[in-house]
């Protein structure tokens, strides 16, 4: 193997984990069994080195591999116009639960560039993609619920009308 981070990943298996994952991800098959607090660990590190060329060498091949990709992306200590182009380059590999909420919850920059991100993440309420969708009703849950952007989430959400399972939870949390 000639790939440092799939080594990384590969030595901090765990197969009971794994195997609880998948139970937890219907239909994800290729789960590792990384713990997440191995992968918080490992994003930290690249989040102060090169990130932007982790992200655009990534492979896609294993949960943890998108997983650490997302959590690269919330680590990343920038300005907005450096990291947004890699968060809209990150939400189609967004295909389960795990990942989208987790991706949403590390995006801390949200709340230093609350109007920017709004910008951002509304056309994506109108996605036809089911876990784009997801996306931006868990930002809107994790960072604009309040007074000053009540009115614009629930105009958003009242407009979705996605029949996804997992967009319908997250609308119903709401």
């Amino acid at each position: 193997m000639n790939d440092p981070i799939r080594e990384k990943l590969f030595l901090q298996v765990d197969a009971v984990y794994g195997e609880f994952s998948r139970r937890l991800l219907p239909g994800k098959e290729n789960i590792l069994g990384v713990r997440f607090p191995v992968l918080r660990q490992m994003a930290k590190e690249i989040a102060k080195g090169n990130w932007q060329e982790f992200l655009h060498h990534a492979r896609d091949d294993y949960f943890e591999e998108v997983m650490l990709q997302g959590m690269v992306i919330g680590y990343v200590k920038g300005e907005l116009e450096e990291l947004l182009p890699f968060v809209a380059e990150f939400i189609p590999k967004i295909d389960n639960w795990s990942v989208c909420d987790s991706f949403c919850a590390g995006l801390k920059i949200t709340k230093k560039y609350r109007d920017e991100m709004w910008d951002f993440i509304e056309p994506y309420f109108q996605s036809r993609k089911a876990f784009e969708v997801r996306f931006a009703v868990v930002m809107a849950l994790s960072y604009y619920v309040d007074q000053e952007y009540a009115g614009k989430v629930f105009q958003q959400l009242d407009s979705i009308r996605h029949e996804n399972y997992y967009v319908k939870m997250a609308v119903a949390w709401a």
